[in-house]
C-alpha cells in the first residue's frame, strides 16, 4: 500500500478498508506493527513527527520496491482459500432445524447481493481513474459475490422458502 504514496498507520488503515480490506482479511494491528518491521529490515523509511501526537509516517524505499517487484514476479500455486461462516454452517446444518437452513441461505443470499452491489457501485466510482488492474480485481470481486449469490439463491429454491 505504501508504492501508492507515503502513510501513517492510520492511513494505511483507511486505504486497506477501501481496497484489499474488501477480499483479504488481516488483523488491523498488522497496519501499526508490520510498518515498523519492514523499516528495520530497511524497506521502509519511517519520520516522526517531533510533537504533538508524534505519529510516524511511511514510505517505500528503493530496496521496498525492489522486494515488491521481487514479491509480484514470484509464482503463486497456493489455492483460493474460503473462509465463510455460512459455509461452515452449512456443513453442520444436519444439527439444526429446518427453519435454521432457511434462514441461512436467506441471509447468505442478501448478504452477498448486497456486498455484489456494493462492489458493482465502487466500480462505476472508479472505472475511470482508478489503475486497471485494481478494477480488475474488483470485477473478480463482483463475479464472485453474484455466483456465491446464485448459489444460495438455488439453495433457497430447493427448500422452498422462496
Amino acid at each position: 500500500m505504501l508504492a501508492h504514496g507515503p502513510a501513517t498507520s492510520y492511513d494505511l488503515k483507511q486505504r486497506v478498508g477501501f481496497t484489499i480490506g474488501n477480499f483479504w482479511a488481516f488483523a488491523h494491528s498488522q497496519l501499526y506493527d508490520e510498518p515498523l518491521r519492514l523499516a528495520e529490515a530497511g524497506l521502509l523509511s519511517v519520520s516522526a513527527e517531533s510533537g504533538g501526537r508524534r505519529r510516524r509516517t511511511y514510505s517505500i524505499t528503493d530496496s521496498g520496491r525492489e522486494a515488491l517487484r521481487e514479491w509480484l514476479a514470484a509464482a503463486t500455486p497456493e489455492e483460493t482459500e474460503v473462509r465463510d461462516l455460512g459455509l461452515l454452517k452449512l456443513f453442520f446444518a444436519t444439527f439444526g432445524t429446518a427453519a435454521d437452513l432457511a434462514n441461512l441461505a436467506r441471509t447468505r443470499r442478501e448478504s452477498h447481493r448486497d456486498r455484489a452491489d456494493g462492489y458493482a457501485a465502487m466500480h462505476q466510482q472508479v472505472i475511470d481513474v482508478a489503475d486497471p488492474w485494481q478494477v480488475k480485481s474488483l470485477e473478480l470481486g463482483i463475479r464472485i459475490e453474484r455466483c456465491v449469490e446464485q448459489f444460495w439463491a438455488e439453495f433457497e429454491e430447493e427448500l422452498g422458502t422462496d
